[in-house]
């Protein structure tokens, strides 16, 4: 299961974190959506404004955007469960595409009201106040852009993110609303829905970045190359790691997944080699902190051997190939432990006998290794001695 981080300091884990984050940022863009896009609607119609109409408009979708933002953020908060043992990330991609295909409908709505102002040569005056209205809402959306975008990189949120762009979009679409008005103020005839039309598309094009974004996630796209070519140096540095035999990664609700497979010398203890795996999580969780879950596999040999280590058998079988061929031996039924170690073709054996037998049975050994020596997947016989 994905383990959420916990930080003494402040008593919460890393996904009530993001949710505390997330709520306060979305929250501040609800109340300033709010007043500005109430201040655009009333202005666009006493100052005969298309565009600042259908920016008001816009805003007022954002609060539709915002609204499903508080609602993902607090199912993709939830922790990892038997039904989602990788957590809920991916409501955080599904809802990024949702927000996506709201910024291409409201696109297209616009657009076709400023197409159809111009095929009906609609045309009338619009007032100069709404230039400041229009203005207003730069200022306003660079605020929300820049604010939401901080706390998107703090916690590394492909939601907050793409709420940001929204912000961002409507940034530039007030550039091209205060153009068209001021326009259509100076007495240039359907600027203010040539405007419109172009906001238009500046809104689509962010849409289709944002679903583009989400969909690499949903397939499994890699991380950043340059990231994971740093976490590939940073796990060989490790002691006990010969090599990186493979790494591959994914992100999920903006955050990393890493699964990796590394080589170690195949005569090290399972606990050893367990050590080693739980020392590369923590090391890379620690470093990198948009890797949120990272699996080890650690492997004894190269990875073009493993059809030969395969095809070896397996414990139970040594065990009754072994134990045969040293029945009626003197003492064989005091062996202690027999530890195997699968290498390629080969298998070598520890075997773990009393140290008294080590003194007072001095042929035992030869006799051990000569009635194993017909056993062909049998390399080599190591005899250890233990009080």
């Amino acid at each position: 299961m994905t383990e959420s981080r916990f930080d003494p300091r402040d008593g919460e884990t890393a996904n009530q974190r993001r949710k505390r984050i997330i709520n306060r940022v979305t929250w501040v863009g609800v109340f300033v959506n709010i007043g500005l896009s109430l201040a655009q609607v009333v202005s666009g119609v006493l100052a005969h404004s298309q565009a600042l109409i259908a920016d008001g408009l816009h805003t007022l979708a954002d609060l539709v955007s915002d609204f499903v933002v508080l609602i993902t953020a607090h199912h993709a908060a939830k922790e990892a469960d038997e039904d989602h043992p990788y957590g809920h990330g991916r409501i955080e991609t599904l809802m990024s595409i949702f927000l996506g295909l709201a910024l291409i409908g409201v696109a297209s709505g616009m657009a076709w009201r400023g197409y159809s102002a111009i095929v009906d040569g609609a045309g009338y005056q619009t007032e100069s106040y709404a230039i400041f209205f229009a203005l207003l809402a730069i200022v306003s959306k660079e605020f929300l852009y820049r604010y939401t975008m901080v706390a998107a990189r703090k916690i590394k949120s492909t939601l907050l993110e793409s709420n940001a762009m929204h912000h961002r979009s409507d940034v530039f679409s007030s550039i091209v609303v205060v153009i068209g008005v001021s326009a259509q103020v100076a007495g240039y005839q359907y600027m203010d829905a040539l405007a419109a039309i172009a906001v238009s598309a500046m809104i689509a094009f962010m849409g289709v970045h944002l679903i583009r974004k989400a969909f690499a996630e949903l397939i499994d796209t890699s991380l950043d190359p340059e990231l994971v070519e740093q976490i590939r140096r940073e796990i060989l540095a490790m002691d006990g790691v010969v090599d990186v035999h493979s790494l591959r990664s994914r992100s999920m609700g903006g955050m990393g997944y890493i699964d990796t497979e590394v080589r170690v010398n195949p005569h090290l203890s399972v606990s050893e080699a367990h050590y080693i795996s739980l020392s590369i999580e923590h090391r890379i969780r620690q470093k990198f902190e948009d890797i949120i879950d990272i699996h080890v596999h650690v492997d004894p040999v190269d990875a073009e051997d493993h059809d030969d280590i395969l095809a070896l058998p397996d414990r139970a079988e040594i065990l009754f190939n072994l134990y045969s061929a040293w029945e009626n031996l003197a003492d064989a039924d005091r062996i202690r432990n027999i530890h195997l170690h699968y290498l390629t073709r080969k298998i070598e054996i520890d075997l773990i006998l009393p140290l008294d037998i080590g003194c007072d049975r001095q042929p035992l050994p030869e006799q051990l290794r000569e009635r194993i020596r017909h056993i062909p997947y049998i390399g080599r016989l190591n005899i250890y001695y233990e009080p």
